[in-house]
């Protein structure tokens, strides 16, 4: 379903991939687009891009404003910078990168060899990362109380691997010079993980993972409940499923 009208050279860097001619696939929730240089079947597109941006709240979709997802086969990481290439690289390669413009953000999505729940989640991922510098100073501080309460109650575990080797490498630093600079990296990518998760399980039911590597589910509800007053669900989207109330009957 759908081709993108150009057909890129073999390396293409994505600074001028994003610079051609485009004509929308389909338009998505919050007027963004989606393109695709790769034929898609109606399910793959749905789990791929529809279903979750569908899922991104509207006061999300605001900061960022338009977005063009542009679905492509890999994204090579090359010295010269990020490129588009139909063939497997085989250096290091990106599941996702983005280039803003004044017109819009241009978020490429590499499909070949994810699932398309991967590719949808590796662009809620990004949705996350977009939104970060935007947000102000009111939320941010909101969220830096979140980590220092956890902390303060003894928390070791985070959301995703992710975070918890960033605050692996922030809780030795608590007493020294390097303190506030480490707080504020584990703070960021901490946020990432979680507004990616909170948008997740607005778009479906996900299994709650628990351990000592892992956030309790009084603190996971905890910051789902930010996320929630921060950025609230679409009309017809719920923040808990029956897997966290079940589980949390079993730790009471």
């Amino acid at each position: 379903m759908g081709i993108s009208p150009i057909a890129p050279r073999d390396l293409t860097p994505i600074t001028d991939y994003v610079e051609g001619s485009f004509v929308p696939i389909s338009r998505l929730t919050h007027d963004w687009e989606f393109h695709s240089a790769l034929t898609l079947s109606p399910a793959e597109e749905r789990t791929m891009v529809r279903e979750p941006v569908q899922a991104v709240p509207t006061a999300i979709a605001q900061r960022l404003g338009k977005l063009r997802v542009l679905a492509v086969a890999y994204i090579a990481c090359l010295e010269t910078g990020d490129v588009v290439s139909r063939q497997k690289p085989k250096g290091e390669a990106h599941t996702a990168a983005w280039v803003e413009t004044p017109e819009r953000i241009n978020l490429l999505l590499a499909c070949r060899e994810l699932d398309a729940h991967d590719t949808g989640f590796e662009l809620l991922g990004s949705v996350a990362e977009l939104l970060r510098p935007r947000l102000t100073h009111s939320e941010v501080t909101a969220y830096s109380e979140i980590l220092e309460e956890e902390m303060r109650h003894g928390v070791r575990g985070e959301i995703d691997e992710d975070a918890l080797n960033a605050k692996q490498v922030y809780l030795p630093t608590r007493t020294g010079r390097r303190f506030r600079a480490q707080f504020e990296r584990y703070r960021d990518i901490s946020f990432v993980s979680t507004t990616a998760e909170y948008i997740h399980g607005l778009w479906h039911d996900v299994q709650i993972r628990v351990g000592p590597e892992h956030l309790p589910v009084a603190q996971l509800r905890r910051r789902m409940e930010l996320m929630a007053e921060l950025f609230p669900p679409n009309a017809g989207y719920r923040v808990f499923d029956e897997t966290v109330e079940k589980t949390e009957e079993k730790t009471e």
